[in-house]
């Protein structure tokens, strides 16, 4: 008998075509969707998450972090739903509290916001490493982005490389359904993601420079002796704005494909 199926669902329209398709064709095999909320994610990912839900009956596990600040106490979970999700990026301030700011070279908050939350909800309803498999929502056109060693020890699987589709395929599949994410390219699920190229975060700083004041905050709060910060280059909130807003943002306002690559290029997909 196949092993339980757990989708991981990133609130991302490849994730939720990944979705929607498995429960198609995989009649009779037992499936567990999870979604992690950050506490950071833009309000159209939470109402997609919910909306696709609500469509197509995945049953949507919503999980956010529980963290104990004692140590050698790993993060747990808590269950919400889309009307009692974080949208003031509380849980996401207790991870950093007890690990820290994340940045491009501590990337703890995938771990801990996302992994760790998902690991314990499974552990809570009887399934441990090994005795499920997990779908990660990797297109056939973002192949390099496996990494075969995890795949095996997470014992992750690539629905979207088997079936062969691509950005194109998602987003005809969506732009042909009543409801769609109603995010731009350069916007991406988490808010303010410091992952993002400085070209997007430019746009972002143009659109609504207020999103910053979270990861301004924080600095403030929780910047310890290591002096680490959000942004590339060792920029803090203020240096980060300060830096893309002088970059010409009008050449590609027009050609939005020179937006499209580094949408979150390291994307914070949990298990990978």
């Amino acid at each position: 008998m196949n092993k339980p199926l757990v989708i991981s669902f990133s609130g991302g329209k490849t994730s939720a075509y990944m979705a929607v398709r498995l429960k198609a064709v995989n009649q009779g095999r037992k499936l567990i969707t999870v979604f992690a909320n950050t506490g950071q994610e833009r309000e159209e990912t939470l109402r997609f998450v919910d909306a696709v839900d609500k469509a197509y009956g995945l049953n949507v596990v919503w999980l956010e972090a529980k963290v104990t600040h004692e140590n050698r106490i790993g993060t747990a979970h808590t269950v919400v739903n889309f009307d009692t999700a974080d949208r003031l990026g509380v849980v996401f301030e207790e991870v950093i509290k007890k690990y820290g700011i994340p940045n491009v070279a501590w990337l703890h908050c995938t771990r801990e916001l996302k992994q760790q939350p998902i690991k314990s909800y499974l552990r809570s309803i009887g399934l441990v490493k090994g005795s499920y498999d997990i779908a990660i929502g990797i297109r056939a056109d973002e192949k390099s982005r496996v990494n075969e060693k995890k795949a095996k020890v997470f014992s992750a699987v690539y629905p979207m490389i088997e079936w062969d589709i691509e950005k194109a395929d998602v987003n005809s599949y969506w732009n042909n359904q009543p409801f769609t994410l109603e995010l731009k390219e350069h916007q991406g699920n988490c808010t303010w993601c410091y992952k993002k190229t400085d070209l997007k975060h430019a746009k972002l700083v143009h659109e609504d420079v207020s999103i910053y004041d979270f990861p301004r905050r924080m600095e403030q709060l929780y910047q310890k002796s290591d002096k680490r910060v959000f942004f590339r280059k060792n920029r803090n909130t203020d240096q980060h704005i300060q830096f893309v807003q002088l970059l010409d943002i009008t050449k590609v306002n027009d050609r939005p494909e020179q937006l499209d690559f580094g949408l979150c290029q390291e994307h914070c997909e949990p298990f990978m």
